[in-house]
Order: C-alpha cells, then structure tokens, then sequence
C-alpha cells in the first residue's frame, strides 16, 4: 500500500506546483501534498531501519528429547559440535521420539544465512527427571492493521528477530560429549567387548552394585510400590551407565 500511496503522492504534488495555475490554491494542494509525501517517505524509512509500525513478540515452547544413543541404552547421551571457538552455540544430536531416529539439530540454514545468525542453541546440565529443549523465539510483528496495510509489502511481518534454544539434561543419567569424544567412546567399547570374560565380569559388577542401591532404597522406604522400585532400578542403572562413560572420557 504504501508504494501506491506514494506514487500518488508524489503525482498529486506535482501537479499542484505546475498544473495549478491559481497561486493560492496551488500552495495550499502543493503543500499539503509535498507534506503527506514526505511523512509517507518518513514513515517507509523508519520501518526499514528502525521497524517502525511493529512490536517485538516472544513465544516461548518445551519439548521433552531423547538420547542419541537410542532406547537401548540405559542412560542418556547428547552429542554436540560447538560452532566456532567459545560461541557457546551448539549444533546437537538428539533424537525427538523414544523410539526416534537421532538427527542433527540447530544446523544453520546456509541459504538463509541473516537468519540463521539470529538463531543460537546451547546445552546445560541440571537436577531434573528428563532431557528437554526450551526454545524462545522473539519476531517482529505487526503493532495494528493500519501499518500491516500501509507497510506489508516485503514480507517483513513475522519476521525473525531472534531465537535461542536451551537443552537440559539430567546430570546424573545423561551424558553430553562432543562428536569427538562420542568416537572415543565407542571406540573403546568396541575394544572392550572384544574382552568377553571382562564384559561379563562388568556386567556382574554393575548388577550387583545396582541391586546394592536397590536393597538400600527399599530398606529405607519399606513402604515402596513395585513401580517406585522398578523406576528406581532404571535409574540407578542409568546413572551407573552415565558414571561409566564419564569414566572412560577421562
């Protein structure tokens, strides 16, 4: 609307000034025109460079992720690949449905690359039950339908003014490790399970230390169901698992 606006703006003051041949008329049009054109052309400018006419709005979604090493194993692993050097922006691995396939996720968009620029993602370890991605998206929208109207030419409604995603995960029963890292790890399991008596005798040890943890438990809590103490086992296996691959990173 606002090139129409415009252009008729700017032929109505023209021909104020030249076609108009009574002088009081012709200043009266001529400014008023001139006026309206130039508040138009203030108006387009302002919400190029300063996005005038719009008003920042933020939406905020949680979703729960799952590991990328897939439902198998015990505890829970996120791979990252930090982007550049101490961006604090993350391209992770993680799967999005428990039976999922894990996939790369936060990879910028190279063909959108202003875009992408405005997007980070970073990780942290907390005390929580399970792995979430937080994601808070903040875009440029519309104040009213006036300025939609008189300013929605190029598309710039809804546009992205920045996004970051946040993933938790558990410190106790996750594990996050760099790509790197993640080869080093199955490397040495690989090497590992070549060796079956020390797999078994692994085995052995951890199942005799997690059902050492569940003894305890329900000793403590005489009054556990068999869902609290199912729960628990996973847990405690989980969070042996974790400690295990830890180990072996350093």
């Amino acid at each position: 609307m606002i090139i129409i606006v415009l252009t008729i703006l700017a032929i109505l003051t023209y021909v104020s000034w030249i076609n108009i041949e009574h002088v009081p008329t012709r200043v009266i049009a001529g400014v008023i025109s001139m006026a309206l054109l130039v508040a138009s052309i203030w108006l387009l400018t302002a919400n190029m460079s300063n996005h005038y006419g719009m008003k920042k709005v933020t939406t905020t979604t949680e979703k729960t992720i799952y590991s990328a090493g897939g439902s198998k194993s015990p505890a829970g692993m996120l791979i990252t690949q930090e982007l550049g050097t101490k961006s604090d922006n993350y391209v992770m691995i993680y799967a999005d449905r428990e039976d999922g396939k894990a996939k790369a996720h936060f990879v910028p968009d190279k063909k959108n690359m202003p875009e992408s620029v405005n997007k980070t993602a970073t990780y942290k370890t907390a005390n929580v039950d399970k792995a979430t991605v937080k994601t808070v998206t903040t875009r440029w929208e519309w104040r009213n339908h006036f300025f939609k109207s008189m300013l929605g030419f190029g598309g710039e409604g809804h546009s992205l003014y920045k996004q970051k995603a946040t993933v938790t995960i558990p410190d106790n029963t996750w594990v996050a490790l760099s790509a790197k890292q993640a080869k080093q790890v199955t490397a040495k399991q690989k090497a590992a399970a070549q060796d079956k008596t020390a797999v078994v005798a692994q085995q052995k040890q951890m199942r005799e230390a997690v059902q050492a943890k569940v003894a305890a438990y329900m000793k403590n809590n005489p009054k556990v169901s068999a869902n609290d103490v199912a729960d628990y086992t996973r847990e405690a296996t989980a969070e042996m698992t974790a400690d295990a691959m830890k180990q072996m990173l350093k």
